[in-house]
């Protein structure tokens, strides 16, 4: 039987087999700081995934064992007779008495020693925990990690929260985070979808999933997968009355296997997606199949393409037959919304000069960089479009300080008023980042074409129909071909 912990199993498999923990921390799918942890006895890995992670390292360390013909150092170990086809066996029993008598030891530990939970009263210092927890406990979160609120957006908003998950965005770990969302709350106060708005695209390398649920938004439950639970109450509305931190390993999984049920059972109003898709029943092809749309861009103008444009797309990604055909019937689709339907563009000022020097969009999934000489026919095809169609507009939003959050933004919104869906810019996200997110609830598409309307009265933005913007193109042509041909090479 084995007495020994499982930190003293792990660290005399790694000695015999001579295995780095970058190694194994590739074979686990955990940072190299997670297998220190464990090799030095600081930090157990979590029971859910205990039978998948010792799966995993029986078999690398028997495949090292069997490589360099140290089964019978194996057998001096274990004290039992070990063969190349009991390798693996012997040493997932091995690492899982270990893991249950550390488990069996710590409890008791904890049960003398630990404290159960940290209660933390006044608004001021409370804050000052929570942001410190997440700077903490957020810089080394799992890839791929959930982050469950079971609280509203708004409210939380109110006590400054979403300071708290602010990083760099490089440094920004890829976390999915599940909250709820007050859809009144947020309809009576723009305010409330533009921060929405900001927040979904200053933070892209997190997944938001937001629900309106009376359950989800009123819990006052912060849960980090693995890490911790916060559990707050507000005092007032803009302050936190008293927080209690719990870190406690097992019980922090027991409390989010039980709350993340109550968030997989309900319907997202906003949900992060890898692909929209672009088969024939997919959710561009409904998506397009209305006759009014609006659409903010900031990663590139991704509609009034010309045909070589498209087609030089599809030589770039080595398109298969199918792949082509389903562009081609996504782009008569939009051949045919631009010749009748009424379509309103919104773009910032900066955006379209980006566009204009680099010629990078984000068209159907795929990143593209168009030519220089393409650039120039896109300018003229999409006026030509315009002159055919009066129901065209285009509102451009001037660079200034009071807009600067939409100037620098990376996130575009596409709107047919029914449904919408944003579209991030792959360039600043990972490549384990949802690029899209999918708006399935009318009521939120609602509330975002409040706010965009509000950002229309701005004395920033400028509104042109085909007329004005073949006036400005004329003007300004000679300058925008020369930066064109400036930045083809750059």
């Amino acid at each position: 039987m084995v007495s020994e912990e499982y930190a003293v199993i792990l660290k005399k498999l790694i000695t015999i087999t001579e295995t780095k923990n970058l190694v194994l921390a590739n074979i686990t799918g955990y940072d190299v700081s997670y297998i220190s942890k464990w090799v030095n006895g600081v930090k157990l890995p979590a029971t859910k995934y205990i039978e998948q992670i010792n799966e995993k390292l029986a078999k690398c360390f028997a495949e090292a064992v069997i490589t360099s013909g140290r089964t019978d150092e194996l057998s001096v170990l274990f004290a039992v007779p070990v063969t190349r086809e009991t390798a693996e066996f012997e040493i997932l029993q091995q690492l899982s008495a270990a893991y249950r008598f550390s488990m069996k030891h710590h409890g008791r530990h904890r049960q003398k020693a630990s404290v159960p939970a940290k209660v933390i009263t006044g608004n001021h210092d409370a804050f000052l925990f929570m942001n410190t927890v997440f700077k903490e406990k957020m810089r080394h979160a799992k890839e791929g990690s959930n982050l469950l609120i079971l609280g509203d957006f708004c409210t939380l908003l109110d006590i400054e929260f979403w300071k708290f998950l602010e990083f760099p965005n490089e440094t920004a770990p890829h976390i999915t985070i599940h909250v709820g969302i007050d859809l009144e709350k947020l309809s009576c106060d723009t305010k409330y979808t533009e921060q929405l708005y900001i927040i979904l695209g200053r933070y892209l390398n997190y997944d938001f999933k937001l629900y309106h649920s009376d359950v989800l938004k009123q819990g006052n439950t912060i849960i980090m997968e693995n890490e911790f639970v916060i559990q707050y109450s507000l005092q007032g509305e803009r302050s936190i009355g008293i927080c209690t931190y719990i870190s406690d390993p097992s019980l922090v999984q027991d409390i989010y296997n039980r709350f993340y049920v109550g968030f997989a059972s309900q319907q997202a109003a906003l949900a992060p997606v890898k692909t929209l898709g672009i088969e024939d029943i997919g959710f561009r092809t409904a998506f397009y199949s209305s006759d009014k749309y609006f659409f903010f861009l900031t990663n590139g103008v991704d509609f009034l393409l010309p045909p070589q444009a498209v087609s030089e797309f599809l030589t770039e990604i080595k398109a298969s037959k199918q792949v082509t055909r389903q562009i081609g019937q996504l782009q008569i689709m939009w051949d045919e919304m631009m010749a009748s339907g009424e379509v309103e563009f919104m773009l910032p000022m900066t955006s379209i000069i980006r566009y204009i020097e680099t010629g990078y969009m984000f068209f159907t999934d795929k990143e593209f960089k168009m030519k220089a000489p393409y650039r120039k026919m896109h300018l003229q095809h999409a006026l030509d479009i315009m002159e055919k169609n009066p129901k065209i507009t285009v509102g451009v939003i001037q660079a200034s300080m009071e807009m600067s959050e939409y100037q620098v933004t990376n996130l575009s919104f596409y709107s047919n008023y029914t449904a919408a869906f944003f579209k991030k810019n792959p360039q600043y996200i990972r490549e384990s980042v949802c690029p899209f997110y999918v708006v399935a609830n009318k009521k939120l598409v609602e509330c975002f074409h409040t706010f965009f309307r509000q950002v229309k009265q701005m004395p920033m933005y400028h509104h042109y129909a085909y007329t004005d913007i073949r006036q400005k193109y004329e003007q300004y042509k000679g300058f925008v071909e020369r930066t064109i041909d400036l930045y083809e090479d750059a």
